[in-house]
């Protein structure tokens, strides 16, 4: 048995408190039954999106004898009638009803599983703080319902940094950056990206370039009136070196910091523990499930992009002639390669 997952840029999926199930109903599925077909759903409600998206795939039983080769669409895809909805409640009343559609908009990334189409359902919905979300599937071919509910997260508030035009960031060796958020109503887990721009020229032709570094996940702590990561400038500066190929010829410019601050909530925080390796561990650890029916997350999130931030001078000149990256072909504050400058 395979099971492919959706993955996002800084690797979270984050998901949410699951309430009052019918005594009918159940989460417990031996997935290794044979020709089962356990249902598979991912969605994470975001509150930054206009569109929200549900994954619907299915499992199935791996044929040695088919070694590497994938399977087919039949094979991860359901037949038949399919139906998505997801409910806004308020004070136990349904307030919106939502249909999702399918779509294949969205490239599928290559691998094992087969890519000829990524098949996901989608509706336009602006997903309301701090409010009761129902997530039905009805599966005509099995004549089963799939059902999830979520608590959506309140606003994630950011201290630091802030969009100030005239406001730079020192981050080099020996130099931290802190980054401050106010903690999230409902929210068990977050964290910090930092995404660095650069222009790179090569052969009379320059492109616009960037690296994405996440940083550890951070937890709530009661009573805190803020949370704080901390992104080492040391550390970045190794970043730079590790991701960065020194080209001869090729000349390179910093543009700046986009920063993102993602929380989840505490369920979310379960299923990394879930997921997450154990040193010494001697047995593999169930993954965390609310997917009544059928295995996944039905999950929120909330999230803050602050972009286009300047990089201090002296960070700047750090990254032209500090000894990790000196060798990289950036330019200093004063775009050029003075060797009187050197850091």
């Amino acid at each position: 048995m395979t099971i492919n997952k959706r993955t996002t840029w800084h690797r979270l999926l984050f998901a949410v408190l699951m309430a009052g199930l019918v005594s009918s109903c159940t989460t417990e599925i031996d997935i290794n039954s044979e020709n089962q077909n356990v249902p598979i759903v991912y969605c994470v409600l975001n509150s930054a999106d206009s569109f929200q998206y549900v994954r619907l795939q299915k499992t199935y039983l791996v044929d040695s004898k088919a070694g590497e080769t994938p399977p087919d669409q039949d094979s991860v895809y359901f037949s038949g009638e399919i139906v998505v909805n997801i409910e806004r409640l308020s004070e136990g009343q349904v307030v919106e009803t939502h249909r999702f559609y399918p779509t294949t908009e969205i490239p599928k990334d290559s691998g094992f599983f087969p890519s000829e189409k990524n098949i996901l359902y989608r509706a336009k919905m602006t997903i309301v703080p701090n409010s009761v979300y129902r997530l039905y599937i009805y599966l005509g071919s099995k004549e089963k319902v799939l059902y999830s509910e979520a608590t959506t997260l309140s606003a994630l508030k950011v201290l630091n940094p802030l969009p100030l035009k005239q406001r730079k960031i020192s981050l080099y060796d020996g130099t931290n950056y802190i980054c401050q958020w106010e903690p999230v109503t409902n929210a068990g887990i977050y964290q910090v990206a930092v995404r660095f721009k650069y222009k790179e020229t090569a052969g009379g032709v320059t492109k616009t370039k960037f690296i994405d570094w996440p940083q550890a996940l951070a937890s709530q702590n009661a009573g805190s009136d803020y949370l704080s990561s901390s992104i080492s400038g040391a550390r970045f500066m190794h970043i730079l070196d590790e991701n960065l190929a020194v080209e001869a010829g090729v000349v390179r410019q910093v543009i700046g910091l986009d920063f993102y601050i993602v929380s989840g909530s505490i369920e979310m925080s379960y299923y990394i523990q879930s997921t997450s390796p154990t040193e010494g561990a001697l047995m593999e650890k169930p993954v965390y499930n609310n997917i009544t029916n059928g295995l996944g997350l039905f999950a929120t999130e909330s999230r803050v992009n602050i972009p286009d931030l300047i990089l201090s001078p002296v960070t700047i000149d750090s990254i032209a002639y500090g000894q990790y990256t000196k060798n990289l072909g950036f330019l200093d504050h004063n775009n050029d390669r003075d060797s009187t400058n050197s850091y």
